[in-house]
């Protein structure tokens, strides 16, 4: 008998995983000039602190023990703790007269901070000192140094009864110093500076975008209202009537334009030379002031093949033709109270630009004009996002079926080596 095995693998939290990073990506490339801010102020306060603190130099001094003395009733040597000498060159007394040697003179505090002893040997004890000057730290040195000798050579009775050594001497004294690299250390404390401003900003620029509700994805806005995006177009800077005539007389749009202008105008099937008289309406919101030069994009684009239109703006008409075939209509609205006013015309699109509009917003327009009796055929985005690789022609349901989905291509060519 056979039996039959199947296997299967739930992809679930690793594709939101995947998303939930490229959406974050995105965004941080979306606000990149953020980034750069905060990683710039970062820089500067990282050499603003390494101004405050310059780099040390270190200078070190050794310091040789005698032989312990042999045990009484022994011939030889018995054992001596350099822990604590150690300790003794690194208390408070000793550290204080040698702070106290130096001009200008340093506190307990400071000098603690700046001084480490260590036993190199059984006999040596390595005293290196910091300072802000190469000089500063030989002095330190062999101030501690010399202050620890008559610490530990003297006869007269030491505060706290640090001992009585007899036979201690300076093996090195400090000569010379090293580090104090000015260029490094600002390049280390600018570099990370910058970093942690560049992982603050990121931070920033991922929260915003969590709370931003804003649609910027083509996908997101046909998902909202469950209409195609038709195209992508740039729009055409237009504040005053001059820029609006300018426009209609010498649009000249990219190839790139040219060729979603007339995609979106086939799909509405309003580029038929010699057809019927058609009109469309282009319903923008009253504060996306790139969506608004749409229309009159689409109607000076439609003359350069033949089809000549009117634009029609609050019912009045400009440029007015007898023999036009196509008039496109443009309605604004507002976002919190969509009202649509006018005739209504053969074709009907939504022209909005990436990042203005939340899916509240949409679907409210949506439910506006459809309750005046329009169809909406589509939408129109303009100044899409520069990294929005997505179509808006694609289900959810197949976008969650794991399946390749086409994406649009950022329009650069790679050359083969």
């Amino acid at each position: 008998m056979r039996t039959r095995s199947s296997s299967f693998a739930w992809r679930g939290p690793v594709s939101a995983q995947q998303l939930d990073v490229k959406k974050s990506w995105q965004a941080i490339r979306r606000q990149r000039l953020l980034v750069i801010v905060v990683a710039v102020v970062g820089l500067l306060l990282g050499v603003a602190y390494a101004f405050v603190r310059p780099p040390f130099y270190t200078a070190a001094a050794l310091v040789v023990l005698p032989p312990p003395p042999a045990a009484s009733g022994s011939t030889t040597a018995g054992s001596q703790s350099i822990e604590t000498q150690v300790y003794i060159a690194e208390s408070g007394p000793v550290l204080h007269s040698a702070g106290q040697n130096l001009a200008p003179a340093l506190t307990t505090e400071v000098v603690r901070e700046r001084v480490k002893a260590t036993a190199v040997t059984d006999d040596v004890i390595r005293i290196e000192a910091k300072g802000t000057t190469a000089k500063q730290s030989v002095q330190l040195a062999n101030a501690v140094a010399q202050v620890y000798l008559v610490f530990v050579t003297t006869d007269k009775q030491l505060p706290g009864d640090l001992g009585k050594r007899t036979g201690a001497r300076t093996l090195e004294s400090a000569t010379d110093a090293h580090g104090g690299n000015m260029l490094m250390h600002l390049g280390m404390y600018g570099g990370l500076g910058a970093l942690i401003g560049a992982i603050v900003g990121a931070i920033i620029a991922v929260a915003r975008a969590r709370g931003d509700r804003r649609l910027r994805l083509r996908d997101e806005i046909s998902d909202a209202v469950g209409l195609p995006v038709l195209a992508s177009v740039s729009s055409y800077p237009a504040q005053d009537p001059s820029d609006w005539a300018d426009l209609l007389e010498h649009y000249a749009p990219t190839a790139v334009d040219a060729w979603s202008l007339r995609k979106t105008l086939h799909h509405l099937g309003l580029d038929v030379k010699g057809g019927p008289p058609s009109s469309l309406t282009v319903i923008s919101f009253a504060d996306d002031d790139k969506a608004r030069s749409l229309g009159p994009q689409l109607a000076a684009f439609a003359s350069t093949f033949g089809i000549t239109s009117t634009l029609v703006i609050d019912q009045h008409h400009t440029g007015q033709d007898e023999d036009a075939t196509l008039d496109i209509y443009l309605t604004v609205v507002d976002r919190e109270d969509p009202q649509l006013a006018g005739d209504r015309t053969t074709r009907t699109v939504i022209a909005l630009s990436a990042g203005t509009v939340t899916a509240e917003e949409l679907a409210r327009l949506a439910v506006a004009t459809t309750a005046d009796d329009r169809t909406i055929d589509g939408i129109v985005v303009t100044d899409p996002d520069p990294f929005d690789r997505t179509i808006g022609r694609v289900s959810q349901s197949q976008r969650r079926s794991g399946s390749r989905l086409p994406t649009l291509l950022t329009g650069t060519a790679r050359r083969n080596r």
